[in-house]
């Protein structure tokens, strides 16, 4: 195989790869959504029930883990 045929070949494996990437991250991003959307659920139902202790933890969790990684990624695209 020559140099351009070869050269070629690599681009077309990295745009695979690539794409490969791309819905790996977008899977991820919506199973950290869900996971976003479970705990607010979780933090309204403690609410309603009167476990207030619970509500604020599961309330924690979301504003530490959820909105304080979106606030990150936020933070590294504007460097």
């Amino acid at each position: 195989m020559d140099e351009v045929g070869a050269t070629q070949s690599s681009v077309n494996d990295k745009v695979l790869e690539l794409r490969a990437v791309a819905d790996e991250l977008r899977a991820l991003d919506d199973h950290r959504v869900a996971l976003g959307d479970k705990l607010v659920d979780l933090e309204h139902w403690f609410r309603r029930v009167g476990c207030l202790e619970l509500s604020d933890h599961a309330l924690d969790v979301f504003v530490s883990r959820y909105v304080g990684r979106v606030f990150e990624l936020a933070d590294g695209l504007r460097e």
